[in-house]
């Protein structure tokens, strides 16, 4: 049976979260993502037990992502983690500090290992790894040095002298987007293993973009990963330009054939977020969802619920249509 869900956040009262909830049921979903921020974490936990187990209760598959941790996740959230820890934060190849935490850096890992432990105590069913990724300035509208990139902190610079038997160089070349996928690759293992040690399964979303810059060039290592549980992607076509059903149809085929590969579930999202009211946007929405079904996809969301109606930096200009018409293309099974 395909799995269908929705992203859901901010909401942090339990009595209006469970309204949002039975309309979610009746709609048809079956399964719902939770953030769980640093604020979250911070001053919500019981709160957000309780919305988990209002979540359970009425039958649906849970996951819970790190939303905007340490800014290297996706997701409309700050970090106070990079406020309070500086020196664990990612540096260009220029020698200046940016606003992203760094995946060597052993307090960041420390830190996500307590946030898996937190996440956990929740109880959810699923971790799911957003969109991890080095720092990408035009995300954050900053302006870096032509040819810099990141990141060249003493955590990293000890690992790729340990790995590469060299200092670490302050040009970018092949060796140093090998060691920035690798890095990623081993932290992301280390934080599933820690998740699967806990009793819960892993889903990783990979930006839509086989590309050092946003994350992996080769999907197959993460695939392979034995802690891995579902292999997922998010191809926003408006955020990346492209035309939706193509796009769509592309990644679908992509994460279901690795996915069947390495035993794994796959799972697509469609994009409910900063899309215009031009008439051609609903049938888009429409044509994504239909290529992530056709695909073979074993789970579809949307990011985010109601089309982001109450988070009005993104939110889409006509949500209740696009809303509506993710739902409407979902399969009554």
């Amino acid at each position: 049976m395909l799995e269908k869900g929705t992203s859901y956040f901010s909401v942090r009262d339990v009595k209006h979260a469970e309204s949002d909830l039975d309309r979610f049921r009746e709609s048809g979903l079956n399964a719902v993502l939770h953030t769980f921020s640093e604020r979250d974490r911070q001053y919500y936990t019981d709160t957000m037990s309780e919305i988990v187990d209002a979540s359970h209760d009425r039958d649906f598959t849970v996951y819970m992502n790190p939303w905007s941790v340490g800014q290297v996740f996706g997701g409309e959230a700050l970090s106070e983690f990079i406020g309070h820890n500086p020196e664990s934060c990612q540096v260009l190849s220029t020698g200046d500090r940016v606003p992203a935490a760094c995946f060597n850096d052993p307090v960041f890992r420390e830190y996500m290992f307590e946030w898996i432990d937190d996440a956990t105590a929740v109880g959810p069913d699923v971790l799911f790894w957003d969109e991890p990724h080095w720092y990408i300035p035009e995300w954050f509208d900053h302006e870096v040095p032509d040819g810099s990139w990141t990141c060249r902190c003493e955590s990293c610079k000890r690992r790729y002298e340990a790995e590469y038997g060299e200092q670490m160089p302050a040009t970018r070349t092949e060796e140093i987007d090998e060691f920035r996928e690798d890095s990623l690759l081993s932290f992301l293992d280390a934080m599933m293993e820690r998740t699967a040690e806990n009793g819960l399964e892993n889903a990783v979303c990979l930006l839509p973009s086989e590309d050092a810059d946003h994350g992996l060039c080769d999907w197959e290592q993460l695939a392979a990963n034995e802690h891995l549980d579902v292999l997922v992607t998010d191809p926003y076509w408006d955020v990346f330009d492209e035309e939706s059903p193509e796009f769509i149809a592309y990644f679908t085929d992509t994460v279901v054939s690795l996915a069947e590969q390495y035993d794994l579930e796959s799972q697509i999202w469609i994009q409910g977020f900063r899309l215009d009211d031009d008439p051609e946007t609903v049938a888009e929405v429409r044509q994504a969802t239909r290529a992530a079904i056709d695909g073979g996809v074993d789970s579809v969301f949307m990011w985010g619920y109601d089309a982001c109606r109450s988070l009005s930096d993104i939110a889409c200009a006509d949500p209740d249509a696009v809303w509506d018409a993710y739902l409407d293309e979902l399969p009554a099974e």
